[in-house]
């Protein structure tokens, strides 16, 4: 890692191993908690459903991978300037409903795979933009 502007800047392969590590945590996440959602009850009521999901694992992993995710935000947010960084999350998009169609078995259609590519072409686009500052 070298040094500019008193701030410690990552090495490309380093970055790419946080970015793949963040969109990997963050759609687990999303997956956890779909899975979570299905074992809660919520025609029990607020409270009720609120004590079974603090007591059930699936849900209390569902929060853990959302707080890990947190945290790796932080890191890549103190790193890179939130410009550029912000519109990468929107690989997660792309992850989860990849994720949705594997372990869900959900059905791709062609707006899903028209928003999918303009995600990516978005992506692209705000990652290649050299007039932003570091």
């Amino acid at each position: 890692m070298d040094r500019r502007a008193g701030h410690l800047q990552p090495t490309l392969g380093r970055a790419l191993w946080g970015w793949a590590l963040f969109i990997a945590v963050e759609t687990l996440t999303q997956v956890v908690f779909k899975f979570a959602g299905a074992s809660l009850d919520v025609g029990q009521g607020l409270v009720t459903t609120a004590l079974h999901a603090v007591t059930t694992p699936v849900v209390l992993l569902g929060f853990a991978l959302y707080f890990c995710g947190f945290l790796i935000w932080m890191t890549i947010l103190k790193t890179i300037d939130m410009g550029r960084a912000f519109p990468m999350t929107g690989a997660i998009y792309v992850a989860t409903l990849a994720a949705a169609v594997l372990v869900f078995h959900e059905t791709m259609n062609l707006t899903r795979i028209v928003g999918v590519v303009a995600i990516i072409a978005g992506v692209v686009l705000m990652a290649s933009d050299e007039d932003s500052e570091p």
